[in-house]
């Protein structure tokens, strides 16, 4: 039988036409895998809009203490903005100082609807303070929109505020999220809310809204259910 001598050199080249085939794809998959990742970080990084109620001329309700609803408001969309930043959320405000958009009302809400639109959100989160004619009503209660687009997100807010604010400093924790014909919540076609953060008709409630390590206690659960609610 005739043996066939194979020549060192076309091992080599049979070697690099299984090789080099290999290594490119391993190459590849790992470009892949790094694009899945960083499409991830992109998905999970948007835009929240934080509208901070009343503003100007319109302070909102007052409470025993002779503090407008506005301020208490403005200073929570602020204390709100850094924990979502800090969640890598990129955050637009629809004021930002004590100001109201326009001194009438209807101008005043259609500037914020812009404000919205043009910030192309995830979620709107719009913050207040609640009034109720039995000062010992307290606690925090979310509202959303009666289309239900925002259902989901309200309970879900609703649920953790209860556990983790209102059953510790307001005992109770039986507030369901509530449907309302709410133009804030109906600005733009994403779950939307509005967060009223507490009675100021209730003096330990009204404590509480005065106290800034509260107010920052609030805003961080506020936060945290945003930030689960975007990874689902």
């Amino acid at each position: 039988m005739k043996i066939k001598v194979v020549s060192k050199k076309s091992i080599i080249i049979a070697l690099l036409c299984i090789f080099i085939p290999v290594f490119c794809i391993i190459a590849c998959a790992g470009t892949v895998a790094h694009a899945v990742y960083t499409g991830k970080d992109e998905f999970f990084s948007g835009t929240i809009v934080v509208d901070a109620g009343h503003g100007g001329i319109d302070g909102g309700v007052v409470g025993s203490a002779g503090v407008k609803e506005s301020d208490i408001n403005l200073k929570l969309a602020k204390i709100l903005r850094e924990e979502l930043t800090s969640q890598n959320f990129k955050v637009v405000m629809t004021r930002e100082d004590e100001n109201a958009l326009s001194n009438v009302k209807r101008i005043d809400m259609q500037k914020r609807k812009e404000i919205i639109l043009a910030a192309a959100p995830i979620a709107v989160i719009s913050l207040h303070v609640n009034r109720f004619s039995d000062s010992s009503r307290r606690g925090v209660q979310v509202f959303y929109d009666d289309t239900l687009r925002g259902k989901d997100f309200a309970v879900a807010m609703q649920e953790h505020l209860n556990e983790s604010v209102n059953a510790v400093y307001s005992g109770r924790d039986d507030y369901e999220a509530i449907a309302g014909d709410l133009y804030i919540t109906k600005c733009a076609p994403v779950p939307s809310i509005i967060v009223e953060c507490g009675f100021i008709s209730n003096r330990e409630d009204e404590k509480l809204l005065l106290d800034d390590k509260f107010c920052t206690y609030l805003c961080q659960k506020i936060s945290e259910v945003v930030s689960a609610q975007t990874q689902i």
